[in-house]
C-alpha cells in the first residue's frame, strides 16, 4: 500500500513559507533558501608589486557585501591573470581575507598558512606568469557590511619580488592581466 501527501505549500514555525508548489510541478523555496542573493566584484588592471615577507594587502583589491542575514554564507573567489615571484627560485604566497581574517589557511602542521603558493623553479623567473584561482563558501554570520581583501608576500624565505597583473621583465615577451575578486551572497 503507498500513500500520497498532497500540499501546496510547507510553512516553518514561524509562518514563513520554507516550499511552495503551483499544482503544475513547479516548486518555489523560501526567500534566499540556496539562493545567489547578491553578487560584487571587483577588476585590477594595474599591476602590484612587494618584497615582503609577510602579507601585505594588495592596493584597491578589496570588495564589501552586506548580508542579508546571519545564516547567509558568502562564496569569494579571487581569479589573477598572473601571480609570481620574480625570482625563479622563491615563492609568492597569497590569501583571501575577512576583515584580518584568513579565510583560506591551508593546514598548520605543514610550512605557512595561506590559500595559494606558486613557485616556478626556473633561472627565467623574469618570465614567468601563473594564473591563480582561490575560492571558499565563508560564514561570516553578521548582517554588517564585511569587507574581503587579497594578501600577498613572498614569504619567510627572502628573495625576489611579488608581482600580480605582470612578469618581472615586463617586455615585449610578457602580457599584462587582469585580476577579479568577486563575492556572493547565497541565501542559508
Amino acid at each position: 500500500m503507498s500513500s500520497i501527501l498532497k500540499v501546496d505549500q510547507l510553512k516553518d514555525s514561524g509562518g514563513n513559507a520554507i516550499i511552495t508548489s503551483d499544482g503544475s510541478g513547479n516548486i518555489t523555496t523560501g526567500t534566499g533558501m540556496g539562493k545567489v542573493l547578491q553578487v560584487v566584484s571587483t577588476t585590477k588592471s594595474d599591476s602590484f608589486s612587494t618584497t615582503s615577507s609577510s602579507m601585505v594587502d594588495v592596493t584597491n583589491f578589496n570588495a564589501s557585501i552586506t548580508p542579508s542575514s546571519t545564516s547567509s554564507k558568502i562564496f569569494a573567489i579571487v581569479t589573477c591573470g598572473s601571480f609570481i615571484n620574480d625570482n625563479g627560485s622563491k615563492r609568492a604566497f597569497m590569501q583571501i581575507v575577512r576583515g584580518s581574517t584568513n579565510i583560506t589557511a591551508g593546514d598548520s602542521a605543514t610550512g605557512e598558512e595561506v590559500g595559494s603558493a606558486v613557485c616556478g623553479r626556473s633561472n627565467d623567473g623574469g618570465h614567468h606568469q601563473f594564473p591563480t584561482v582561490i575560492s571558499v563558501l565563508d560564514s561570516p554570520s553578521t548582517t554588517s557590511a564585511t569587507t574581503y581583501k587579497i594578501q600577498v608576500s613572498r614569504g619567510p624565505d627572502a628573495g625576489g619580488t611579488v608581482r600580480l597583473n605582470r612578469s618581472g621583465a615586463q617586455d615585449s615577451l610578457s602580457g599584462n592581466t587582469i585580476s577579479t575578486l568577486t563575492i556572493m551572497e547565497i541565501g542559508a
